[in-house]
């Protein structure tokens, strides 16, 4: 079994991207004049993937218009406030998400290894994975700062958005492999994925990792936008055809 649903979060003010976004949400910040959103929704297609659901947040008016016309991929949309964090939007959608899922950041870009991701999903019998960038050569958003630790097991020990463990061995990227039923839709408050979720889930050894030496991309602030522009042309990374605009 493959999964053919993508989650993708897309709630965020992103205000290192301001002035920009002060009139857009962040996934919608146009990359050689296109938003970085249709460059995220091809690359899930073009895995095979044609339900995608949209968390959304602040803004989010601007990014259900933009996609209410396409045709070829379903895409569906769970409305919240701005102020709701990751984890609230993911368990306001759980009505919505299929038995397994891939749940996505709407400001990272990868090429995504989906059989390999599958794959090892199903031998570590953990679930949840998150996709690691192994960060080697410090490419990774903040040089060589990784933010996960890793073990032998491949199961995530630490993870730390401070980014201040000396023995982290990975950049976390997202990209996470997900059963619904690792999540508890009886919880109320307003939950982080990444503070409050995956911690629950590592100290249950729950969460796994797909480790990847493949390059993932980002769209931080001003800079990481130019730079991705630059990639985009550089490895030809596509945004969603004509073909899919009624």
């Amino acid at each position: 079994m493959i999964v053919n649903q993508a989650v993708i979060l897309a709630g965020g003010r992103g205000e290192r991207l301001r002035p920009l976004t002060n009139s857009i949400p962040k996934p919608m910040a146009p990359v050689n004049g296109i938003p970085f959103l249709d460059y995220l929704i091809f690359s899930v297609i073009s895995v095979g993937i044609d339900r995608i659901l949209i968390l959304l947040g602040y803004k989010s008016e601007v990014i259900a218009e933009r996609y209410m016309s396409l045709s070829g991929v379903k895409i569906d949309y769970s409305f919240g406030t701005e102020n709701e964090k990751t984890g609230r939007r993911l368990l306001n959608a759980y009505d919505q998400l299929d038995k397994h899922f891939l749940l996505m950041y709407g400001d990272n870009h990868w090429p995504i290894e989906l059989d390999k991701m599958w794959s090892n999903y199903q031998n570590l019998n953990a679930p949840v994975t998150t996709t690691v960038f192994s960060n080697k050569n410090g490419t990774g958003e903040y040089d060589y700062k990784n933010n996960v630790v890793v073990g032998a097991d491949n199961l995530v020990e630490k993870y730390d958005k401070a980014m201040q463990t000396d023995s982290g061995n990975g950049v976390d990227i997202g990209y996470f492999l997900v059963d619904k039923e690792a999540l508890n839709p009886e919880i109320q408050s307003n939950v982080s994925f990444e503070l409050d979720i995956l911690p629950y889930l590592i100290v249950n050894k729950k969460l796994g990792a797909y480790v990847t030496d493949t390059q993932y991309y980002y769209i931080t602030n001003m800079q990481t936008l130019k730079d991705f522009e630059i990639v985009v042309k550089e490895k030809n990374f596509l945004p969603l055809p004509q073909e899919y605009w009624k």
